[in-house]
């Protein structure tokens, strides 16, 4: 513990990870927050693809009916 040198001052250390200058937030402390866009989220675009799926298979299972009742027809 001899050799170690007297600690310096917060300013004079190096490698510091948090600025010293105080945060100054009073010129956005009366602005009105700005609206964030809701994030769309996993179950609308699963919601998507199974209605896309369910009008293709029925459609598919109409035509089919129809096909087949032409031919018996």
């Amino acid at each position: 513990m001899q050799g170690k040198k007297p600690l310096r001052s917060r300013e004079e250390r190096s490698h510091n990870l948090v600025s010293i200058e105080a945060y100054d937030n009073t010129s956005n402390a009366y602005r009105k927050e700005q609206p964030k866009r809701a994030e769309t989220g996993f179950g609308f675009y699963l919601s998507i693809a199974i209605i896309t799926f369910v009008t293709i298979l029925f459609f598919s299972l109409y035509e089919m009916a129809v096909e087949t009742w032409e031919r018996l027809k």
